[in-house]
């Protein structure tokens, strides 16, 4: 058995004691806790607001397990739903303007992929970034998923509950959004 399949075993063991049992969560909370802060971390920037969030979320997910159904997909997918669902609730709690660090590599290719002419113009790229900031809050998470946090369309597909079909249509659609307002 690969290591994937035995982890994702295991956290189906974890997951059934943790709904009979709360203390049971604690082997998914060390194991995931991380992980999970790292995440939260690079969407807020804050050591203090990231251990808040992260916490909360985690919370939730203890107080939840019992609803948790397996559906094939890792644990870590619906952890990381209720992160996002955190973050979200952060800033709409503090009105603060969302924080995304990108890699210079990952936003060329998000340039390559609107067909921007000249991704090295320092011009061009501040003209991208106006336009990103004004998507809304559910597109900018999409294509962050798709091109800052490298996730596939079925982890994304994962994350809103819907099929990977759906996940590829909603992020092309925002391209499409994105190549028309450059033009």
């Amino acid at each position: 058995m690969d290591k994937k399949k035995q982890s994702y075993q295991q956290d189906l063991l974890w997951i059934n004691k943790a709904k009979k049992n709360q203390d049971a969560f604690a082997f998914l909370y060390d194991k995931y806790w991380e992980h999970l802060f790292r995440f939260i971390f690079s969407k807020v920037q804050s050591l203090d607001d990231t251990g808040d969030i992260c916490q909360s979320a985690m919370l939730k997910a203890m107080l939840n397990i019992s609803k948790y159904e397996d559906r094939g997909y890792p644990f870590s997918a619906w952890l990381y739903r209720i992160a996002i669902n955190e973050i979200n609730l952060f800033y709409r709690r503090k009105k603060k303007d969302k924080f995304v660090e990108i890699k210079e590599t990952d936003f060329k290719t998000l340039m390559t992929e609107i067909e921007v002419d000249n991704i090295e113009s320092i011009d061009q790229q501040e003209k991208l970034l106006v336009i990103l900031s004004q998507l809304k809050p559910k597109q900018a998470e999409l294509i962050e998923m798709r091109f800052f946090f490298k996730y596939s369309f079925k982890e994304i597909a994962t994350f809103y509950k819907i099929t990977e079909a759906n996940a590829k249509m909603r992020v092309y659609r925002i391209l499409d959004k994105l190549k028309q307002k450059w033009n």
